[in-house]
């Protein structure tokens, strides 16, 4: 089997080393694609309501705490960017400080604003309780 492997592949040309190799590469680049949203999805799950700490930015929080950004900017008073400035990405004790807050207030404005914009959480459904025998016949 090997031998006809390489009578094979002496046979072939240029273009088809050419056409292996681009597919060699696209297969890599996929692959590596692949790996990098599988560890995004992975680190997300596991930082889901992450405690808020100072090093955090707005962003960051939010993501973890599926909430949208723009509804963390507004309750912090930091105005939201415009389409081609780029997001703030400051850390909250930096926010703190330049509002002359402390991380407790702004943390907690945060939290504050967090139970406001996300629904509130319901119990797991439970099955219907079962019928008392006889109960199906629409009388008494």
């Amino acid at each position: 089997m090997s031998v006809r492997i390489r009578h094979v592949l002496a046979a072939f040309g240029w273009w088809q080393w050419l056409v292996a190799g681009v597919f060699l590469l696209a297969l890599i680049a996929a692959g590596l694609f692949a790996v990098r949203t599988v560890r995004h999805a992975i680190y997300w799950r596991q930082h889901q309501d992450e405690p808020i700490a100072r090093w955090m930015t707005v962003g960051y929080v939010a993501h973890s705490y599926d909430v949208p950004p723009e509804v963390l900017l507004r309750a912090l008073g930091v105005p939201e960017p415009r389409p081609p400035a780029r997001p703030d990405r400051r850390p909250l004790g930096e926010i703190a400080a330049a509002q002359g807050k402390t991380f407790e207030e702004i943390s907690a404005t945060l939290r504050a604003a967090i139970d406001e914009a996300r629904p509130p959480q319901t119990a797991p459904l439970r099955p219907p309780a079962p019928r008392p025998p006889g109960s199906d016949r629409g009388g008494p």
